[in-house]
């Protein structure tokens, strides 16, 4: 079973996320609803939803905070829209993957982060996989609050973390048979409400009780402009480990977290 996790993704009008070369199921965090407004950095709309199947995302976190930026129906039509693309949203969804059921479970941190529901997610499958969303300054390091919430939802059966929110990629860790991407940074940013280029993909591979996770650097696509893999890989890898990650062993494009 292999994912791929992606960071923070607004669409905008045009509303398409092209594909890169990235090896499993997408999972994004998705900015703003679905809805026919004018973006800004107080509220995000997004057209369409229609293209993230083509861009191989199967789930997409809509827990954060432009979540409610057209209030209860655009949330509502959010959902609908990523249900008619074939899209899980997650809030809590279970998805069958390699003969296994796995929970992704969107938290946004403002809300607080909950051991008892982390508990009663675990409980619905097989493999927890928790993305955080934060609101913090495009810093390189975790905000004090994720400091807390991380530790607990892998106390609490997380196998994947990873975190969107403040637009800019931090340390990447395996702690025991978990990984830990504190932040991914932008994907696709249609807003330019962020400036952030340098980003991260984290994939996964789960096979039977071990895991194995990749980073790859990318450049993010901003004001319209498309995603790609980073020509400057190997100054993130450096900046990676400056920051104090598990020691990365680089494979071309990507490098395995050992």
């Amino acid at each position: 079973m292999r994912l791929w996790f992606g960071g923070d993704v607004h669409l905008g009008a045009d509303g398409v996320l092209p594909a890169l070369a990235l090896r499993g199921a997408g999972v994004v965090n998705l900015e703003g609803p679905v809805g026919e407004g004018a973006s800004s950095a107080e509220r995000l709309f997004t057209r369409s939803v229609a293209s993230l199947p083509d861009a191989g995302v199967r789930v997409a976190f809509v827990e954060n905070n432009h979540a409610d930026d057209d209030g209860p129906a655009g949330r509502e039509r959010t959902l609908d829209a990523l249900a008619a693309a074939s899209v899980a949203a997650a809030g809590v969804s279970v998805l069958p993957m390699g003969g296994r059921r796995v929970v992704f479970m969107g938290v946004d941190l403002q809300r607080g982060a909950f051991a008892a529901d982390f508990d009663a997610a675990r409980a619905r499958g097989d493999v927890l996989v928790v993305g955080f969303h934060v609101v913090a300054p495009a810093l390189l390091l975790p905000v004090p609050e994720l400091e807390v919430a991380v530790p607990l939802a892998l106390a609490h059966g997380a196998r994947v973390v990873v975190v969107t929110g403040s637009h800019a990629l931090a340390r990447v860790e395996r702690r025991g048979d978990a990984v830990v991407a504190w932040g991914l940074g932008n994907l696709a940013f249609a807003c330019p409400c962020t400036t952030e280029r340098d980003g991260l993909v984290l994939e996964v591979e789960l096979d039977g009780d071990g895991l194995q996770a990749w980073v790859v650097p990318i450049a993010a696509g901003l004001q319209g402009a498309a995603p790609q893999l980073s020509p400057n890989a190997d100054l993130i890898f450096e900046q990676l480990e400056g920051l104090n990650s598990t020691p990365l062993q680089r494979e071309g494009p990507r490098a395995r977290v050992l």
